[in-house]
């Protein structure tokens, strides 16, 4: 029997966040720093700076994907709305791990050397989310194209506009509301 962890992932996923948004790259010198953790530590939980990456990534999109599709899945464009405020909602509530989704690129924290099986995590996530826009675009009548840029481009942007820098503030939720309505309500 192994011994109990001596940190939690979490606490890493901000040191990461932190290395994204302060350097504009994760160091793993600066990650067991922040972190207060040994390389070996990483090595061993993560198995390498990629699977580190990765399960920061997976992670995010996860426990972002949970809170948005919660909100879609009542299917009426009330739930559309709630949806797209989710974004907002999650930065404010979750700023770490917002933070790696809008300051990490994909493509670096999702590499081609990513483990296989966090790959194919990535890739159920992502097929759930496309699943959740396109039936709610089918029950609303609506072009997938405007849910999408309702949901996910205009909410994005908006908090886009503050992170890193700055918290969202909950103003942006009216904004979100005014330009997100009219883009459901239309038919």
């Amino acid at each position: 029997m192994g011994r109990p962890s001596s940190f939690l992932d979490e606490t890493v996923f901000a040191a990461v966040a932190n290395c994204l948004v302060e350097q504009g790259e994760v160091r793993l010198q600066a990650v067991t720093a922040t972190a207060g953790v040994s390389t070996g530590s990483i090595y061993h939980r993560f198995g390498s700076r990629e699977g580190l990456m990765a399960a920061a990534w997976l992670d995010a999109v996860e426990a972002f994907q949970e809170q948005f599709l919660v909100a879609l899945a009542a299917g009426s464009s009330e739930a559309g709305l709630a949806a797209a405020l989710a974004t907002p909602a999650f930065c404010r509530e979750e700023v770490a791990r917002a933070l790696i989704l809008t300051t990490g690129r994909r493509a670096e924290m999702m590499s081609d050397k990513a483990p296989p099986q966090m790959q194919a995590r990535l890739d159920q996530l992502n097929a759930r989310s496309k699943a959740g826009l396109e039936a709610f675009a089918r029950e609303q009548g609506l072009p997938l194209e405007r849910v999408r840029l309702a949901l996910i481009g205009v909410p994005l942007g908006a908090v886009r506009l503050y992170l890193p820098d700055k918290a969202v503030p909950e103003s942006v939720d009216a904004d979100i509301r005014t330009a997100v309505t009219p883009l459901l309500a239309a038919r």
